[in-house]
């Protein structure tokens, strides 16, 4: 293990429940490909959805229920998840793949006495379950493949050997429009993504 595996580990146990298992899948990629932000850089969040929803963060876990809070949606840690927090996550449509709308979220992951963090994720519908909720697969997007060209052009910042810092959110939308557009139509990226 090298030291920014120990360090995003040491973050991540920090860090609410629900959002543990986004800093676990990046610590398991050695955090090459989290977008991360020290403010919020999407404007004001738009509605995916006109009714309940859930968001599914991992294929072995339950989705975790939702409640809007202005223009975000307050992720709800699971009973089971004792104080956590839940995590304010805004959307914006990021653009249609596989026939569906991807949505780009950035969760608000600060903490009172921390550093503000911002992280962002895409979304799509997953299913409509038959009590009338509609599920949404959350999954880590990476920048792993961006050379410094593309770096430089879409407006991320290396930040050591595990992440990437967002600094324009339309040149970042691109960016995932342009790197990351098949992916989004494909159910086994989804998957690992997620």
């Amino acid at each position: 293990m090298n030291a920014d595996t120990e360090i995003t580990n040491t973050k991540a146990q920090s860090m609410p429940g629900l959002f543990r298992n986004l800093a676990a899948a990046c610590a398991a990629l050695l955090l090459s490909g989290c977008f991360l932000s020290e403010k919020p850089l999407i404007g004001e969040g738009v509605h995916i959805h006109d009714g309940p929803l859930t968001f599914c963060l991992d294929g072995d876990e339950p989705c975790h229920q939702t409640t809007l809070q202005e223009d975000a949606y307050l992720v709800l840690p699971h009973p089971e998840d004792g104080e956590e927090r839940p995590i304010a996550v805004r959307f914006r449509p990021l653009m249609e793949a596989g026939g569906q709308t991807i949505w780009l979220g950035e969760a608000n992951l600060s903490e009172d006495d921390e550093e503000a963090a911002w992280a962002y994720v895409v979304a799509r519908k997953l299913k409509d379950t038959d009590l009338g909720v509609r599920e949404y697969e959350v999954a880590v997007p990476d920048c792993s493949g961006a050379n410094a060209s593309d770096l430089f052009r879409y407006g991320l910042e290396k930040e050591g050997s595990y992440s990437c810092r967002v600094t324009d959110i339309d040149a970042f939308s691109e960016y995932l429009r342009e790197h990351h557009g098949a992916d989004f139509a494909d159910n086994a990226w989804w998957e690992k993504a997620r």
